[in-house]
């Protein structure tokens, strides 16, 4: 037990200025992917009036992106990037990323 969480701590010690910058346009990328799904979601469901606009379609570079960067992310460290993307996972189940996608794309909804 104390060995992997030794290793954990290692390898989050020796975090580069690049993996940190990565790691900040993983989950800006995520949270408008995120928000993106979601109005895509209540527009299907519903919730969402049919004639509402969606977000504009080159937000769909933002995905693509992310994941790029997560297999970047992938190839540099591994056990680092599987914990973001585990931490994604929960922030996106929470309204985190969302809302976040939110106010970073509140320039670009279409009135």
């Amino acid at each position: 037990m104390d060995t992997l969480i030794e290793e954990t701590i290692y390898t989050l010690n020796h975090l580069t200025p690049l993996m940190l910058g990565l790691t900040v346009a993983y989950f800006l990328c995520a949270s408008i992917d995120t928000f993106d799904t979601r109005l895509l979601q209540a527009k299907r469901d519903g919730s969402l009036p049919p004639g509402d606009p969606t977000l504009p379609a080159w937000v769909m570079v933002f995905t693509y992106l992310m994941w790029a960067i997560f297999l970047a992310l992938l190839y540099l460290n591994w056990k680092y990037a599987l914990l973001l993307f585990a931490i994604k996972f929960v922030l996106k189940v929470l309204p985190v990323l969302e809302i976040v996608g939110n106010i970073l794309m509140a320039p670009f909804k279409p009135r």
